[in-house]
């Protein structure tokens, strides 16, 4: 932080983190619009994460070095910083209670967790995924108000016939469940977590 030019492109760039949660994050994207070198984007996103100001999401991929190498969705650990309609604000409040409830997990109980998103090459995508020793055990669509089922959820579940699949509505009208998929209030299954 001793050079000023940093610092205010550390603040632009956090800026710019602002309007993207939820989303996959392109380093090159960042950069150019910056007008900096991605590596100095990815030391400043280290930099934020370093400060407890924002966490990154990896995509589950079976092989670790090919997820890291795939765009990290970007959250915020105070849903106030995140600009966007309410139901981007949700997905960043379930993001920070997935997050805890992981770090619990792994914290107190010895447990191989660990927090990701889905997302196919073809833009399929699910908002989390779940994973215990590198496995699957659980994907999580955040919705606002719809209770209908997602339709790249019903894939994911499709193709993953032992995954538990959970979709979490602020504003269900009744819990359900359709075709091995769970529909929730999202508050009252939050409230259920561990941490």
């Amino acid at each position: 932080f001793s050079r000023i030019g940093e610092i205010r492109a550390i603040r632009l760039l956090l800026e710019m983190l602002r309007k993207r949660v939820g989303f996959p994050v392109s380093y090159a994207s960042l950069a150019n619009d910056l007008q900096i070198a991605p590596n100095t984007v990815r030391k400043y996103m280290e930099i934020l994460e370093s400060l407890h100001i924002i966490f990154l999401i990896q995509p589950f991929h079976k092989n670790i070095a090919r997820s890291l190498l795939k765009e990290p969705k970007v959250y915020f650990y105070d849903s106030g910083y995140v600009e966007g309609y309410e139901g981007i604000r949700l997905e960043n409040t379930v993001a920070v209670s997935l997050l805890k409830h992981v770090q619990y997990l792994q914290d107190a109980k010895g447990m191989e967790t660990s927090l990701h998103y889905i997302r196919t090459k073809d833009g399929k995508e699910v908002d989390f995924s779940l994973a215990e020793k590198g496995e699957l055990t659980q994907f999580i669509e955040v919705k606002l108000s719809d209770d209908g089922i997602s339709r790249n959820l019903r894939y994911f579940k499709d193709r993953y016939r032992g995954v538990k699949a959970l979709q979490l509505v602020h504003n269900a009208r009744n819990e359900q469940e359709i075709g091995g998929i769970s529909i929730m209030r999202a508050g009252e299954w939050l409230a259920q977590l561990s941490a």
